[in-house]
């Protein structure tokens, strides 16, 4: 069988809702299985709660003229200032919701954010 055909297959079965399909054509046979079935997939579930963005802009980690020294596996607070989103000329800061560890920074100084964007996940204690 060419690579063509098992393309063809494979795109065409991938179309359907089949998992499986057999298929032959002269001495040439071939057996398909696909799983596309999210009720196979794995489950996967996290106490980590993110911090979202507030609005979209430019984040910053701290303030101009101010230093933020924030890392991950860091202790944080409800309330704590993890950063801000600069809008125009306007700080919006993105605070911690609960106490906890700082898990994760997903996020540069500088970069562009959306509204509701993942910038951190905490652990809470």
């Amino acid at each position: 069988m060419d690579v063509k055909t098992l393309t063809k297959l494979t795109k065409w079965m991938e179309t359907t809702d089949l998992e499986e399909i057999t298929w032959s054509s002269g001495d040439d046979k071939i057996s398909l299985k696909l799983n596309n079935n999210p009720d196979h997939s794995a489950n996967f579930s996290s106490n980590m709660e993110p911090v979202l963005s507030p609005s979209i802009g430019i984040f910053r980690f701290a303030r101009p003229g101010k230093t933020n020294f924030l890392k991950e596996g860091a202790a944080v607070k409800t309330g704590q200032e993890l950063g801000l989103v600069e809008v125009g000329k306007e700080f919006k800061p993105v605070t911690a919701h609960s106490n906890g560890l700082l898990k994760i920074i997903s996020i540069q100084d500088g970069k562009p954010v959306e509204y509701g964007q993942p910038l951190f996940f905490i652990e809470p204690k």
